[in-house]
């Protein structure tokens, strides 16, 4: 896809900044909170779970009772769909090792992501022949599966739900391959379209969009990848402008008529971006041209475009070349924000920096003056994924490290990240 993962060494500045313009989500400037500053803070980290178990794909419910992971098992990428509980006290998995579950055989294109709706927590996967399935936990050890009416499929990838906490039910999306099972680079695609259903009524496929796979890397909605925004039934996804950058696309299912509509047009390709709709505003948080560079976007009641309020850049990576942020995912305590990201050391693909180059984990405030960053981990493994998890008195940050060349061949290892996110009365 041209430029999009293309990484090449990097030089630039790490000072990390905030923009003045109109408020963001809560918008007066708070205090910092009661936590160690970033000089004072120490790494922490715990390996959990099982040593020789791959801890794939780990997400945690937005109820914050259990943890959704795929561990893998063959180097074709076949596996199994587990959940398990998490204690809100100690960060622990119920049980240790994870498999608390076993819910469904699946494989990395079709593994499961969680959603959420008024009747609480539940994840939507693919099985190995193609079927959809949602489950939905009732303990750590348990859980009700339903097989949905929708048509089966093999060429399905990246299988999300919404998290809609005040409605029953929601929409899931995925992208479709053209004609084999692959990732997003696979040369046996020509084209990839993006789709969904509404568990209203999951028989019903929707389209969305077909790009085109270009000559080199990934499309679009797949480099500034396709998510549905949390909080809002409306999904964020990238394509390519007249000059050739990768914006940000919107299709809000609550408007009448629902069409995808461009709600970036700065310069930049977007990477990765999380979109959320929280305090009133929606916001986006994108990797930016594939530097170690977030810029947080807020879009208010109204208005048409979003508004670049917040620029994030490691202030002190030990990393050589410092690149590709992406995977943020912000977190609310006690009435503040964070986002938390991981970059890596720069390379030659995307799948070189994400999965074998050595990396960092950093957690950033949002929407403060001024902006405090800690890193939360080394410098030294190749990592991947962080997920937040929020307890009763203190945020942790697991992650991936990943021992081997590519996804396909790796050991993917399950950490636990101390944060400076708690409450004055944390242990």
């Amino acid at each position: 896809m041209k430029k999009y993962f293309v990484i090449f060494p990097l030089v630039f500045a790490l000072l990390a900044c905030s923009l003045t313009g109109a408020p963001p989500p809560t918008a007066e400037m708070v205090e910092p909170v009661e936590t160690p500053s970033p000089a004072e803070f120490t790494p922490q980290v715990t390996q959990v779970g099982d040593l020789a178990v791959n801890y794939a794909n780990v997400e945690f419910t937005a109820d914050h009772q259990y943890m959704v992971w795929f561990e893998m098992t063959d180097n074709r990428g076949n596996g199994v769909v587990w959940h398990c509980g998490v204690d809100p006290a100690t960060g622990d998995l119920i049980p240790a090792d994870g498999k608390g579950f076993r819910a469904f055989e699946s494989t990395l294109f079709g593994r499961a992501n969680p959603g959420l709706d008024a009747d609480g927590a539940y994840y939507v996967g693919m099985d190995q022949a193609g079927k959809m399935l949602l489950v939905r936990p009732t303990s750590p050890t348990s859980g009700e599966m339903q097989e949905l009416p929708t048509p089966p499929d093999l060429t399905r990838r990246a299988i999300y739900p919404t998290i809609l906490s005040e409605q029953k039910g929601g929409f899931v999306f995925w992208i479709k391959n053209e004609a084999v099972p692959a990732g997003g680079t696979n040369r046996a695609n020509d084209w990839f379209e993006l789709q969904y259903i509404s568990l209203d009524d999951p028989a019903q496929v929707n389209v969305v969009e077909r790009q085109g796979r270009p000559l080199r890397g990934f499309a679009p909605m797949d480099s500034a990848f396709a998510r549905w925004m949390r909080n809002k039934p409306a999904l964020t996804y990238g394509f390519e402008d007249e000059n050739g950058i990768v914006q940000i696309r919107m299709l809000d299912l609550t408007q009448p008529n629902p069409a995808p509509q461009a709600v970036t047009s700065d310069p930049g390709d977007k990477v990765d971006p999380y979109s959320w709709f929280y305090d009133g505003q929606e916001i986006l948080l994108p990797g930016m041209e594939a530097e170690a560079r977030t810029h947080v976007y807020v879009r208010g009641a109204g208005e048409t475009a979003f508004r670049l309020v917040e620029t994030i850049v490691p202030p002190a990576s030990a990393l050589a070349h410092p690149a590709l942020a992406q995977s943020n995912e912000p977190i609310v305590f006690n009435g503040r924000v964070y986002t938390v990201y991981q970059i890596n050391e720069a390379g030659t693909s995307f799948w070189d920096v994400t999965f074998a180059q050595a990396g960092e984990i950093w957690l950033a405030t949002l929407f403060e003056s001024p902006q405090r960053q800690w890193l939360l981990t080394d410098s030294q493994s190749a990592k991947a994924e962080p997920e937040p998890f929020v307890g009763t008195s203190k945020v942790w940050v697991f992650y991936n490290v990943i021992e081997g060349d590519t996804p396909l061949n790796a050991v993917w290892h399950l950490y636990r990240a101390e944060t400076p996110i708690r409450s004055s009365d944390a242990k």
